[in-house]
């Protein structure tokens, strides 16, 4: 279960008035209009992190599409309209329980995507076209961990701080083995294959209970943060758990624009492209990211050539490949003209047999023919008559 403290302000949508005061309307003005996109509550004016991180400044590039953020040990109500259709639950470690109020409000830091007309309502995501992977479980992280990675996602949203244990450090190393970077809250025990987010206020203070300063990697906005919350209305959220959200996401809209760099080279992006907040500790700023990513980039292939190369062997040319599997064919061709003129000219051996018959045949009526001949030599070779 996702940590922090979540506060009691809940906003609700009330459409049951919104719609009575749209029939008024109509029946006063006998018109056919819908009810106005304004009548849907708007909180985005409220995100005041999506400006903070500068967000919004990179939208124009990436949105995150094309990246998946895990979420293991995590229940979200896949069905609330600011999440609907980014949100996927994998099952197959835990059911996705009741209980999701947290897991949903992390979910919607990260791919929130508003609701209404022109998805003008609502909150959003710091990467709205982005997906989430909610991967419920009852205990057993490091396994949703390594099921994730399997899972092929890009980015993996811990629920929690790390507890040192043996079974989660060795899942976090698999995952940055396998090109997967993962954020989780600042806290707990050190974990080097984990970028350890605390959260700030507006004013770049740290939360209340943030660690040391040497346990945290990065800071990101934590306090009065604007995210879905429960009966498909908003809440204000605290903690840095969401901080990490916040991250997640923003590593979601890096991971789509710059697909070559690896997790170590994400993560440098972020923590040296940042700015300096309180105490010095660096704080999240996504275009300042952006620039230094976009710099680790510019020299990296988007697929590896010595690994092309190491598959290709000795390189032969296109036209040599056509040429040879011309030849091929040909031959092929050619075999089967053969069998099929040798399998039909004779494939019963009739000919043979015919031929063989017509010439005993012919022998015999050579044979019949001498028989005739012998008589009529004898009569013309008889004795002469004397003369008279």
């Amino acid at each position: 279960m996702l940590g922090g403290n979540s506060r009691s302000r809940t906003y609700k949508r009330h459409l049951l008035g919104v719609v009575a005061g749209a029939c008024a309307s109509l029946a006063v003005l006998g018109g056919t209009a819908a009810p106005a996109a304004a009548d849907i509550p708007d909180f985005r004016p409220e995100q005041w992190a999506l400006t903070s991180i500068g967000a919004q400044e990179v939208w124009e590039r990436t949105e995150g599409r094309g990246v998946t953020v895990a979420m293991p040990g995590a229940s979200v109500d896949e069905e609330h309209p600011d999440l609907r259709d980014n949100v996927e639950i994998d099952t197959e470690l835990g059911e996705n329980g009741t209980a999701n109020q947290q897991g949903t409000a992390a979910a919607a830091l990260v791919v929130a995507h508003g609701h209404g007309m022109d998805a003008d309502g609502g909150v959003l995501g710091v990467a709205p076209e982005a997906s989430v992977l909610a991967i419920p479980t009852e205990g057993d992280l490091s396994k949703a961990v390594r099921h994730a990675v399997e899972r092929g996602v890009q980015v993996i949203l811990l629920p929690r701080a790390g507890d040192g244990s043996e079974a989660l450090l060795e899942a976090t190393a698999f995952a940055a083995d396998r090109d997967t970077l993962v954020v989780g809250p600042a806290g707990g025990e050190e974990d080097p294959n984990v970028l350890a987010v605390a959260g700030v206020d507006q004013n770049g203070g740290l939360v209340p209970e943030s660690p040391d300063a040497s346990l945290i990697d990065l800071t990101a906005p934590g306090v009065e943060l604007e995210t879905a919350g429960p009966d498909m209305g908003q809440t204000q959220v605290d903690g840095a758990p969401y901080a990490a959200a916040i991250t997640a996401g923003a590593a979601a809209l890096l991971t789509a624009e710059y697909p070559q760099l690896d997790p170590a080279q994400l993560r440098d992006a972020m923590v040296e492209g940042s700015q300096e907040g309180s105490g010095g500790l660096p704080t999240l700023h996504v275009e300042s990211a952006m620039a230094r990513a976009s710099g680790e980039a510019q020299d990296i292939p988007l697929i590896d050539e010595n690994l092309v190369q190491e598959d290709q062997g000795v390189h032969i040319p296109l036209w040599m490949w056509f040429a040879l599997i011309g030849l091929v064919l040909a031959i092929i061709v050619l075999g089967l003209v053969l069998w099929v003129r040798r399998s039909s000219a004779d494939p019963y051996g009739v000919k043979a047999e015919r031929e063989a018959e017509e010439e005993e045949l012919a022998l015999e009526r050579a044979a019949q023919a001498r028989e005739e001949e012998r008589p009529s030599r004898r009569r013309k070779g008889g004795r002469r008559r004397k003369s008279k």
